[in-house]
């Protein structure tokens, strides 16, 4: 069958034949043997597409365009079953049969519109899955090697179509490229030089036609396409080789980059090009050289980080920011010239007509800060030019600070508005400029942490009532702080805390300075202690505002945000109390009635429907029960009674980490006083009950024992409920 004369049939007739055959195979009756349904298919193509016969290739009337697929299923409905008895003999007829016919499905394959050639991507596909044992047979690669060889031709998008567009046809491309690529993958998972040997020869293509330059836009997008999706195409682990036809395929991402010259016909091809810098950002780091300095050079200008198109721009400003910190010991030698590249790109405005989104800057100064302090500089060099960085960010809040100022005395809400989110960003790029630092580059061993307490110290100044608007980004600064920062930060922990508490007046802010107190707590210890900070008054507060309000469903249908915020100050609570309880500071922190008041809190939070609550409110009373007789005895009372509320249920997984957490308080309460313990459980539970409870106990652990506690209480409860 020529390739011509199968293009003039009627695109409908073609669908409608293979719409008949698809319907065909999904009536195949599932007893029979599975390769059924191609062998249909096959059957019925060959039936209406004979590749000895061409007049069949024209179409007369109507009526014979609906007698060909109509004779050819009733046929193979008839000569077509299989018996699974003999699958091996069966496989072999689906092969033998497929490839007498494979001229007709690989021209229906090669198809220029999509609709069409997708409708025998599944047939294709589930006859490439029969090579699975025989892949090496010559046959097997003569097919298979034509099926990859069209998939490839068709993987080039339509003249008619845009490479950059968006539209809906842009869009159905797309998915037909997926299904293209399921067939790559179904062949490149078992012959990977099926896949890797055209891509070579492609990618030396890219590199003859100068970089990309001199080749069509389609071509070189459809090629830089398939490279960024050989992980997807071939065994992912092909990364790892260096040898064979694997190392082959891990070389072509890194030859691409390095041939590829782009010349701003696409952005989809610019993006492309960096997205697979980073993907395959371990092939890269295993082969730096040239490859990483030239990308790093087209990231810096117009190419990429400067591009025309804003949307291209950012998502190209956060790769870039990976791209570093993925690489930063390669590009240390190169960080004063590319901070020279950057600096521009740090200028800040609160104008909104700038180059990059302030989303865009943050990501460039956390780049910033990953090259200052991984570069190849003097502790000196670095500490002078994160200072610089620090200090011209100070210079422009307190600029800010004025204007501000002046645009409430003129009343102007928009410059108003946009001056306090330029305040924000600020605070927010002081932040990200200290991600960069770790235990092998601490911000001590940089000189950087006066540079910091400054800006923390400016910030938490201008952080009142009125700048309320500081508190998010301000707090996210102290986060950062805690984890960069050791003893230096202790001196500034009460202004810090009364700073952000002065503002922080709702139960989302409060939820935040809890996860703060907890994130201080947790990694100071009894350190903290020596700062001045009254945590005894923060948990005394949190335990205040978790209890006087109750989430019921009538508050979170009146508010659903606050019914959430409570909820979360609820766990941000309990999750405090807890660490300040593992931390052996609460005996310092919380004695007396504010300890009672404490264990109230969380006693009610044990009996409460949030099942993430229980369990930190048991996990907290179980140790802070254990040495005091009133409260050993009230925290036995709540375990027991947990496991019979009405939203536990056996058939819950969140019911089980709750009974679970009941287990454990059980056993931990029997382990301090287990002769007073058997008693109490006797009394707190009538008849056999205490009994078996015991008995669970003793005799079960771990997951065995949770099931045990649950089908007990089930066993309670549906015994009420036949009382009832």
């Amino acid at each position: 069958m020529c390739f011509e004369k199968f293009r003039a049939v009627s695109g409908d007739f073609i669908q409608n034949v293979l719409f008949l055959v698809h319907r065909a195979a999904a009536t195949v009756n599932y007893f029979f043997y599975p390769y059924e349904k191609d062998e249909i298919i096959r059957r019925v193509l060959v039936f209406t597409f004979p590749p000895s016969d061409p007049q069949h290739l024209s179409v007369a009337r109507e009526s014979d365009s609906k007698a060909f697929p109509e004779k050819g299923i009733a046929k193979n409905l008839e000569i077509s079953r299989f018996k699974a008895e003999d699958a091996d003999e069966d496989a072999q007829r689906c092969i033998k049969a497929f490839e007498s016919d494979m001229d007709s499905l690989l021209l229906v394959l090669d198809n220029e519109d999509p609709e069409l050639s997708e409708l025998v991507i599944y047939t294709l596909r589930s006859y490439v899955a029969l090579f699975k044992d025989n892949c090496m047979d010559e046959k097997a690669t003569s097919v298979l090697t034509r099926i990859v060889s069209v998939c490839l031709r068709r993987f080039v998008i339509s003249e008619e179509l845009d490479v950059d567009g968006l539209g809906e046809d842009e869009i159905e491309f797309a998915d037909y490229r997926k299904e293209l690529r399921g067939i790559l993958n179904t062949i490149g998972n078992m012959r990977t030089d099926l896949i890797v040997a055209p891509l070579e020869a492609l990618v030396a293509e890219v590199a003859a036609s100068g970089g990309g330059t001199a080749m069509p836009i389609a071509r070189l997008e459809a090629i830089v396409q398939l490279v960024h999706g050989l992980v997807e195409i071939i065994p992912a682990n092909f990364v790892n080789m260096k040898e064979g036809w694997m190392g082959r395929g891990a070389q072509l991402p890194v030859d691409l980059l390095t041939s590829m010259q782009l010349d701003g016909r696409s952005a989809s091809v610019h993006v492309l090009y960096f997205e697979i810098a980073c993907r395959y950002e371990r092939l890269l780091a295993a082969r730096p050289q040239p490859v990483i300095p030239q990308v790093a050079a087209a990231f810096l200008d117009e190419r990429g980080i400067a591009f025309r198109v804003a949307r291209v721009r950012t998502r190209i400003v956060y790769l870039f920011c990976r791209f570093v910190k993925a690489h930063k010991i390669v590009l240390s030698p190169l960080v004063s010239e590319v901070i020279t590249r950057l600096a521009p790109l740090l200028a800040m405005s609160p104008q909104s007509d700038q180059m990059l989104t302030a989303d865009d800057q943050a990501f460039i100064f956390e780049a910033t800060g990953t090259l200052i302090v991984f570069g190849e500089l003097g502790v000196e060099q670095k500490s002078n030019y994160i200072g610089e960085l620090a200090n011209k960010l100070g210079e422009r809040f307190l600029a800010a600070v004025t204007e501000l100022q002046a645009a409430k005395a003129a009343h102007d809400a928009v410059k108003t508005q946009m001056i306090q989110q330029f305040m924000t960003n600020i605070v927010g790029y002081c932040s990200r400029l200290s991600k960069a630092f770790n235990n092998a580059n601490s911000m001590q061993s940089c000189r950087c942490v006066d540079v910091y307490m400054r800006l923390l110290n400016l910030f938490l100044g201008h952080l009142t009532v009125e700048n309320a608007f500081l508190l998010e980004s301000v707090r996210q600064l102290a986060h950062r702080l805690v984890v960069c920062l050791d003893s230096e930060l202790l001196p500034i922990l009460p202004s810090l805390m009364s700073g952000l508490a002065a503002v922080s007046t709702d139960l989302d802010s409060m939820n935040h300075l809890l996860i703060l107190s907890h994130q201080i707590v947790a990694k100071f210890k009894k350190e903290c202690l020596r700062s001045g900070v009254d945590f005894g008054a923060i948990l005394a507060s949190a335990a205040r505002l978790s209890v006087e309000t109750e989430p019921t469903p009538a508050l979170r249908a009146q508010d659903e945000a606050v019914y959430r915020n409570l909820i979360y100050v609820r766990r941000a609570f309990l999750q405090l109390f807890y660490t300040s309880t593992t931390s052996d500071m609460l005996s310092e922190i919380a004695t007396g009635s504010l300890f009672d008041n404490l264990q109230e809190a969380a006693t009610q939070l044990a009996l409460s429907s949030d099942q993430s609550c229980q369990k930190l409110a048991l996990a907290t009373l179980s140790r802070t029960s254990a040495g005091n007789a009133q409260w050993w005895q009230r925290t036995l009372r709540t375990a027991l009674e947990v496991p019979s509320l009405p939203h536990i249920s056996s058939s819950d997984a969140g019911s089980s980490v709750v009974v679970h957490e009941v287990a454990s308080t059980l056993l931990t309460l029997r382990q301090t006083h287990p002769e007073e313990f058997a008693v109490a459980v006797q009394s707190l539970m009538p008849g056999e009950l205490g009994l078996e409870l015991l008995s669970i106990l003793e005799n079960y652990k771990s997951r065995a024992l949770d099931k045990q506690l649950l089908n007990m209480y089930d066993k309670i409860r549906v015994a009420h409920q036949q009382q009832e």
